[in-house]
C-alpha cells in the first residue's frame, strides 16, 4: 500500500522480498550487459530501480557483491586484515550462492567447454545441445544423434567400429556375420552383429540399451589389466545394462518408450528425481538449468515433455513442484 507521501510502503516479509529483489537485480544486471539489450528495456529498468528504496538497495548490494568477486585477491588481504566476523544472515548466504553460481556458470563457459573442444575437433560428427541429426554409416546402417553427441568413426581393415566421445546415438545396424558391429563407449563397449540399441555416455558411465535383438556389453579393464567385475553381459530387447569404474551392472528391464522418447522429439520422466531431471535438460537445450535449492533435489517428476518446448518444462516444475524459475536470460535459468 501507497502512503500519502507517494512513497511505497516496505513489505512485512522482508527476507523473502529481499530474496526476491536481489534475484531480478541478478536479472537485470546480465540482461544489459548483452548486445542487442534495447532503449525500451533500459528505460524499464529505470523504472524498476526507481520502484522503492528496497529496488535500489538489492542493485547495490548486488554490485558490490559482484565488485568484490571479481577481485578475489583483494577481498582475500582485507579478510586476513580483519577481526573475526560474524557468520553472514541466511539470505545473505543465498544471494552470495546464487550470484557466485550465476558468475560460474556465464563466466566459467570456456573451461566447461574444454573437454567438448577436444571432442569436436577429434569427431567425425558432431551435433550441438538440442540438436538432433540421422546419418548412413560406410556400411549402410544408420544412427540417431541425440542433442551433444560426437562420434568417431573407424572403418578400417573390414572392421566397423564408432566410437561415442560423448552424448547419445540410437543404431540400427546392418547385419554382418564377418564383422562384427562395435561402439566404444568409454568405460564399456557394444559388439553387435545386427540389432537396434543406444548407446549413452556420461563422463566415465556407459549405458547400453537394446530395442531389437540382442547385444553383448563388454566392460573395459583397469589400468592393470584385471577386472574387478564381470567381462561382459548380453542384453535382449528392453533390457539395459551401465558400465562404470565401480563395475558392469545389469541387465535390468528399461520401458522402451522412455528410453527412446528423445528420438520422437520428446522427453519422459517417471518417478526420476529432479536434480537427474535437471541434468538430462541440460542435455537437451542450449543453456543451463542451475538448482540453487538442495532440498528440491530429490522431489519427484513425473511427465512428457515436447524437447523444442523448454519453458513448458519449466512451467511444469514450478507448477507441480513448487520451486521457483529466474530466467537471467534465454541460456541460463535458476530454479530454487
Amino acid at each position: 500500500m501507497d502512503h500519502q507521501d507517494g512513497q511505497r510502503s516496505e513489505p512485512a516479509d522482508g527476507g523473502q522480498d529481499e530474496d526476491r529483489l536481489f534475484s531480478e537485480a541478478n536479472a537485470w544486471h546480465f540482461r544489459l550487459q548483452s548486445d542487442d539489450v534495447r532503449p525500451a528495456e533500459r528505460a524499464a529498468f529505470a523504472d524498476w530501480l526507481a520502484r522503492s528504496p528496497a529496488h535500489a538497495r538489492a542493485w547495490t548490494a548486488l554490485q558490490s557483491l559482484l565488485h568484490d568477486l571479481k577481485e578475489p585477491a583483494r577481498a582475500a588481504y582485507a579478510m586476513s586484515r580483519s577481526a573475526p566476523r560474524r557468520h553472514p544472515a541466511a539470505a545473505g548466504v543465498r544471494r552470495l550462492a546464487a550470484a557466485m553460481t550465476i558468475l560460474l556458470v556465464v563466466g566459467g563457459l570456456a573451461a566447461w567447454h574444454g573437454p567438448t573442444l577436444y571432442q569436436n575437433a577429434v569427431a567425425d560428427q558432431v551435433t550441438a545441445t538440442g540438436q538432433r541429426r540421422s546419418l548412413t554409416l560406410p556400411d549402410g546402417s544408420t544412427v540417431d544423434m541425440n542433442g551433444d553427441t560426437a562420434l568417431a568413426l573407424d572403418y578400417r581393415d573390414g572392421e566397423r567400429r564408432v566410437r561415442l566421445l560423448r552424448g547419445e546415438a540410437w543404431f540400427s545396424v546392418t547385419r554382418d556375420p564377418d564383422h562384427p558391429f562395435v561402439v566404444d563407449g568409454g568405460a564399456g563397449a557394444a559388439r553387435v552383429l545386427g540389432t537396434q540399441f543406444s548407446v549413452r555416455r556420461e563422463s566415465e558411465r556407459t549405458t547400453v540399451t537394446v530395442g531389437e535383438g540382442l547385444v553383448e556389453v563388454v566392460a573395459h579393464r583397469n589400468a592393470d589389466g584385471n577386472a574387478p567385475w564381470p567381462d561382459s553381459v548380453r542384453l535382449r530387447p528392453g533390457e539395459t545394462a551401465e558400465a562404470d569404474a565401480n563395475g558392469l551392472t545389469g541387465p535390468r528391464a528399461v520401458d522402451p518408450a522412455v528410453a527412446f522418447a528423445w528420438r520422437q522429439g520428446q522427453i519422459v520422466f517417471r518417478q526420476q528425481p529432479l536434480a537427474s531431471v535437471i541434468a538430462v535438460l541440460n542435455r537437451q537445450w542450449p543453456g543451463r538449468v542451475v538448482l540453487l535449492n538442495d532440498e528440491a533435489a530429490e522431489r519427484v517428476v513425473s511427465g512428457v515433455f515436447a524437447l523444442d518446448r523448454p519453458d513448458a518444462v519449466i512451467d511444469a516444475l514450478e507448477r507441480g513442484l513448487g520451486v521457483r524459475a529466474t530466467r537471467i536470460t534465454p541460456y541460463l535459468t535458476l530454479l530454487r
